[in-house]
């Protein structure tokens, strides 16, 4: 995951959707307030670090690419309580059992889960939460058909973001027992400049530096003409969040 983002950090930026509020809520409801310490592990741009700086709590945004954590530092520079490390999930660098929290947004499929297993219990205070969010595309319009056959159309390369695995399966595996999932309808409404970084922003599609990017761009712009309204099109996810802890 160090590299895999390397010239797409910008466009993960601008063109990535956020998170719903209720995430902030379910999160108040398990009690995690300003007394707790978080890890975001995996933090990318910071979209879920941003989020979290409004629960008052001290964040700690680990990202191992570098530039993703440039651009989180510039996304996040209004909130005073994050600290940054540059850092990979299997070695976070953080005190032993010193988080209460450990959040993971769309980053759970990079890591190496061994590894990763044991650096999550190193890190975390006894019944430590570990909260594990994804943005699932919804396939249930005209363009979002079109867009997922154009962007796997033009597919480069297969990275863990498309592999064929089962998460539902990876996550009982990891955790040694059953956890709690939750759903929630999330709206992106995106300019062309947000649809073009959307499509580029995906570790399997062509960057400049690909023969085929100028060709993959017509077809994204041709995408938004045909889908716009109001100079917009709108994508619709299921915000799932897992809710785990690891048995004794």
């Amino acid at each position: 995951m160090r590299t895999e983002f390397n010239n797409k950090t910008k466009e993960y930026a601008i063109g990535r959707p956020t998170y719903p509020e209720e995430v902030i809520n379910k999160m108040k409801e398990l009690g995690i307030g300003k007394q707790s310490i978080i890890a975001d592990i995996g933090a990318g741009t910071g979209l879920l670090t941003h989020m979290l700086c409004g629960l008052g709590c001290k964040v700690l945004a680990v990202e191992p690419n570098e530039e993703m954590l440039n651009e989180c530092k510039r996304y996040c520079s209004t909130n005073r309580n994050i600290e940054y490390i540059n850092a990979p999930a299997e070695k976070t660098q953080l005190k032993e059992h010193s988080i209460d929290v450990i959040t993971i947004a769309q980053a759970f499929h990079w890591f190496d889960k061994q590894l990763c297993k044991a650096e999550f219990q190193r890190i975390l205070k006894e019944d430590g939460y570990v909260i594990i969010l994804w943005n699932d595309m919804q396939k249930d319009s005209g363009f979002a058909k079109e867009y997922i056959n154009t962007v796997y159309k033009y597919k480069i390369k297969t990275t863990a973001g498309i592999s064929n695995f089962d998460p539902d399966k990876e996550k009982f595996d990891f955790f040694g027992q059953d956890y709690i999932k939750i759903y929630y309808d999330n709206w992106q409404s995106v300019t062309e400049e947000g649809l073009i970084g959307n499509a580029l922003s995906l570790s399997y599609t062509p960057s400049k530096l690909d023969s085929n990017y100028d060709e993959f761009l017509q077809e994204i712009h041709h995408l938004f003409l045909k889908y716009q309204q109001d100079g917009k099109v709108t994508f619709h996810y299921k915000t799932e969040i897992c809710i785990c802890r690891f048995a004794k």
